[in-house]
């Protein structure tokens, strides 16, 4: 893949902390915690990714008018010359996941690999925005093949670097951005990044720039062929997959799936979190599974593939009577929090709780490695990166 060095556009201290302004993801935010961030600042990032306009009309040009007005006061500014941004996560629990912020040109996908399928309502919006704006406010996250080179990197130009921002998330993790303005060094990284990458997280925000950059006749090299994303490499140490779990509202028949299961075991426990843990720990492939009213399970699964995610979709589907479909239409639940899917088959919210194991970073790339993709929601590369800290607009000069 190229990787570009641009001019990061981010908040002054006219604003104060900038890290507080941050914010996840558009699509983690709700119109509940939408409207929470809003109250936060008049700065708030979530202004931007999630707009409302006061007097009820067009959300994107609202937004499109409200990033320059905020250039125009002073409360964003554009960086002189173009940088990489080194984005180190310090993990609550102790070590660090490396990254560097960069724009990266769109590329077909034998070089940046998609691997889970994509919503057509969710593009159609974030298209509207991005074409009003002409800014790419959030990055996408891509693991990429270079074999530990970025990481060693990394590790060199963080060894005593100054931060340009700060921010706490949620969970107590601090999402920290550095600054490479060296060509010397740039160049150092655009040959260890010339290699191929999926994207982990944010297909959706990258399809839509590769839309807008066809539609629009975008110029090789330029801000505006470009993605902004978070790139990661396969082989950090702190890379965690974790699996996004699956439900049904209705109570299934598991005498339908005695074909898929080999052996069950009873789970003796009292928390969603104790129960994704066992999953995780047992003899691969298993997963568990718990209709509300009988006794949680813990099943090993014949190996017809070699992802769980993929055998509940091509076996256990198939199993209940259920089309390919069926995890896009509504019948498949989604849950991303094992205690909140596990309280919810307990009170009897949902029929059927199925809880699937974490997915080693060599099997993700194993699995895509011929351009296959993946069901919807097989991947939660966590934690999420933020948005707010460092971004671009198609005006950036690049190198």
């Amino acid at each position: 893949m190229r990787v570009l060095a641009f001019q990061g556009i981010r908040y002054t201290p006219r604003v104060g902390d900038a890290g507080v302004l941050a914010a996840p993801p558009y699509d983690q935010i709700n119109d509940v915690a939408r409207d929470r961030f809003h109250a936060q600042s008049p700065h708030q990032f979530v202004h931007l990714t999630r707009p409302v306009d006061p007097e009820g009309q067009d959300i994107y040009k609202f937004a499109a008018d409200l990033h320059a007005r905020w250039i125009e006061e002073g409360i964003l500014a554009r960086e002189e010359r173009p940088a990489l941004y080194p984005y180190v996560i310090e993990l609550a629990g102790g070590g660090r996941r490396l990254g560097v912020l960069a724009l990266v040109e769109m590329a077909d996908a034998k070089v940046i690999r998609p691997h889970e399928q994509t919503l057509a309502k969710a593009i159609a919006d974030r298209l509207a925005l991005l074409t009003a704006m002409r800014v790419d406010l959030e990055p996408a996250l891509l693991v990429s093949e270079d074999g530990g080179r970025l990481e060693a990197l990394l590790q060199e130009d963080l060894a005593g670097a100054a931060p340009l921002v700060r921010h706490q998330d949620a969970e107590g993790h601090f999402h920290v951005i550095y600054r490479v303005d060296d060509p010397a060094r740039i160049a150092l990284y655009q040959a260890a990044l010339d290699v191929p990458a999926a994207i982990a997280d944010g297909h959706h925000r990258y399809k839509v720039a590769q839309r807008f950059a066809q539609d629009h006749g975008a110029a090789p090299g330029t801000a505006m062929a470009a993605k902004l994303a978070v790139i990661t490499s396969l082989d950090s140490p702190e890379l965690v997959i974790e699996p996004i779990h699956r439900a049904f509202k209705e109570k299934i028949d598991l005498e339908k799936l005695a074909g898929v299961r080999l052996g069950a075991q009873t789970f003796h426990g009292s928390s969603g979190q104790d129960f994704a843990a066992a999953v995780a720990a047992a003899p691969q492939p298993s997963l568990g599974i718990w209709v509300s009213g009988q006794e949680p399970e813990i099943w090993s699964l014949r190996p017809t593939s070699p992802l769980v995610v993929e055998i509940f979709q091509k076996a256990i589907l198939p199993a209940l009577g259920l089309a390919p479909e069926a995890s896009t239409d509504g019948t498949v639940v989604y849950r991303a929090q094992p205690n909140e899917l596990w309280d919810q088959v307990a009170s009897g919210a949902l029929g059927t709780g199925v809880f699937l194991p974490p997915m080693a970073p060599a099997q993700f790339a194993a699995a895509i490695a011929d351009g296959a993709l993946l069901p919807a929601k097989s991947t939660r590369f966590i934690p999420k990166v933020m948005s707010g800290l460092v971004w671009a607009d198609h005006q950036s000069e690049v190198v």
